[in-house]
């Protein structure tokens, strides 16, 4: 890295946490060689955020059309997996003593796939979604009737307050450059004692570097961009997930319940997942025996050895998830 660049990724001035509002000097956590979209820390929150951001104009060239190919077909695992998901959602509202909700928000909600087992459950569902792709399939494919082709920021500033008993906020809230607003925003559309499901990465685990596919995946995206890059740095620094122009922020239990709490929202029910969850995460469940089985039949020993390591370092994960070291983090909260 020549000079110019290292004065500019450790020359900076004290901010304000966007999260819990202090004026912070943040800690380096990754430079980043090309963009300059440093991952940084606050030391008092610990909330992890991409400084500076990318424009408006880079994140939506990002997303726009990002689904295309997912968007080609209709698939039954897919919905499978957002029924059996939304079934174990609505329980633990149930059993938590909440009435049964009608009004049903899907913020960001993708290709609508939870949208559409929520309307099948009888919930009247609105879905707002701003790729054009993810959108078109909802509404052509999966027939949804109220789909919402707007950004989120937009949609919030035209809606009434209090209308909806339930919002589903599933791995957005770290796409957004302003959580703080996003989530005053959910405040006023709930119904007091309506109910907020959140979901995002959590920026304490290291599950996911155990696991094969996934431990790859990210230390090829970091060594691309960013330095240091190593395993037992990720290890140590958890930059996870922010990866600009995708992730801008990284939570924490304890930093995202703050937030909640600071706009009326108490959370009730706190989830530690791992990676392939049966509810939190089904998309990246363990190879099966047979597929285990069919590529030792072809030889395929690369294939083997990973399915079989993947199987060994299970027990490990388990534990991570228990110890809150997971992949995924999620909070039930209510209207006050």
């Amino acid at each position: 890295m020549c000079q110019q660049e290292k004065r500019s990724a450790t020359n900076y001035s004290r901010i304000t946490c966007p999260s819990c509002g202090n004026s912070i000097m943040p800690v380096m956590v990754l430079v980043n060689t090309k963009k300059g979209w440093h991952i940084k820390r606050c030391p008092s929150c610990k909330i992890t955020f991409a400084d500076p951001q990318p424009s408006d104009r880079e994140i939506n060239d990002y997303y726009n059309g990002m689904y295309s190919e997912l968007a080609s077909d209709f698939s039954e695992q897919k919905m499978q997996w957002a029924r059996g998901s939304l079934s174990a959602y609505l329980e633990v509202i149930s059993r938590y003593g909440f009435a049964e909700r009608r009004h049903f928000l899907d913020l960001g909600g993708g290709l609508g796939y939870c949208s559409k087992a929520a309307e099948e459950r009888g919930l009247s569902v609105t879905l707002v979604e701003q790729d054009p792709v993810s959108a078109g399939f909802a509404k052509s494919v999966l027939g949804l009737r109220d789909v919402r082709e707007q950004s989120i920021d937009d949609f919030c500033f035209e809606s009434k307050g209090g209308k909806y008993d339930l919002i589903f906020l599933r791995h957005v809230i770290e796409h957004t450059r302003y959580p703080a607003k996003l989530i005053e925003c959910i405040s006023t559309l709930l119904k007091t004692r309506g109910v907020l499901v959140v979901e995002t990465d959590n920026n304490a685990g290291i599950e996911l570097l155990f696991r094969l596919g996934t431990a790859r995946f990210y230390l090829r995206l970091y060594d691309s961009s960013y330095s240091p890059s190593s395993f037992l740095s990720l290890l140590i620094r958890r930059p996870f997930a922010v990866d600009p122009p995708r992730h801008l922020f990284g939570f924490r239990m304890s930093n995202l319940s703050r937030l909640l709490e600071s706009h009326s929202l108490t959370p009730f029910k706190k989830v530690h997942y791992r990676l392939g969850h049966s509810i939190y995460w089904p998309n990246l469940p363990l190879p099966e025996v047979k597929s285990i089985a069919t590529e030792l039949l072809h030889f395929n020993w690369l294939k083997v050895i990973a399915y079989a390591t993947d199987y060994c370092l299970s027990p490990l994960r388990l534990v991570l998830q228990v110890l809150g070291l997971s992949s995924g983090i999620c909070i039930y909260a209510a209207k006050r």
